[in-house]
């Protein structure tokens, strides 16, 4: 049977070549057994009768090391065994074992429910709109460098894969930072000006890029400016434009 993550993965390896019981199957019976906990007896009855309990309390000896299976001694010396789960202290009951299920079914859906989300679907809907001109862009900028430049053949890989990597980065940057600031980034705001502004850079680096791969310019020389020129106009829209400007300051 198919174990769960939490114990399959701190299962140890078994190397040992005939091995009359192994570690897995002790582990196998009593997750599929109803029950909290297990005496020795019970657990050497459920696998094998003809396997001693010297080898089956070795078995549950190594994966209480592992941590796999916890152990409550009473005054008569008897032993109980159970499974240790990672969200129990204590051993889980049948009921307590298909909670557990349906809250880990829970936690799967949990990506489902979170684009279902009204929030997060107004901004996919959005950005995605917004999209179509990041890929026109993309194309009709991509388009004119391939044409007009002998560094850049045209392959499928720049003519189709250069302008989907400019549109999908666009496009996941926009969607990322909506969701973690919680910024509209619409023209009326100033985080609209921001998209703006990113606009601007990412048309200087197509103009660069027209330089550079067109008219064969020096690309150090047209690098180090490019980012020189952008570095400078950040600072002043952020000191000098964006303090005059009268528009609402998102929070």
């Amino acid at each position: 049977m198919s174990l769960p993550p939490w114990i399959s993965e701190q299962l140890p390896e078994d190397r040992r070549v005939n091995t009359k019981l192994t570690q897995q199957h002790v582990i196998e019976t009593m997750y599929q057994s109803d029950r909290p906990f297990y005496s020795l007896q019970q657990i050497q009855q459920r696998i094998k009768p003809d396997v001693s309990k010297v080898t089956v309390r070795n078995r549950l000896d190594d994966l209480e090391e592992h941590g796999i299976v916890a152990t409550e001694t009473f005054a008569d010396s008897l032993t109980l065994y159970y499974i240790d789960h990672p969200e129990s202290e204590w051993p889980v009951s049948p009921e307590g074992k298909r909670a557990l299920n349906e809250e880990s079914e829970e936690k799967a859906n949990s990506l489902k429910e979170f684009l279902q989300h009204s929030r997060v679907r107004l901004i996919l809907r959005e950005e995605l709109l917004r999209s179509i001109g990041w890929a026109a862009f993309g194309f009709f900028g991509w388009a004119i460098l391939i044409s007009l430049s002998e560094q850049l053949p045209a392959t499928v890989g720049t003519a189709i894969g250069l302008p989907l990597l400019t549109w999908a980065s666009l496009t996941v940057g926009m969607i990322g930072i909506r969701l973690t600031t919680g910024s509209d980034l619409q023209v009326q705001s100033t985080e609209g000006l921001h998209v703006m502004l990113l606009g601007g850079v990412v048309f200087g680096g197509f103009c660069a890029g027209l330089l550079i791969f067109v008219i064969d310019w020096s690309p150090l020389l047209i690098g180090g400016l490019y980012l020189f020129i952008t570095g400078i106009f950040i600072v002043y829209y952020k000191r000098v434009m964006l303090p005059k400007l009268d528009l609402p300051v998102d929070k």
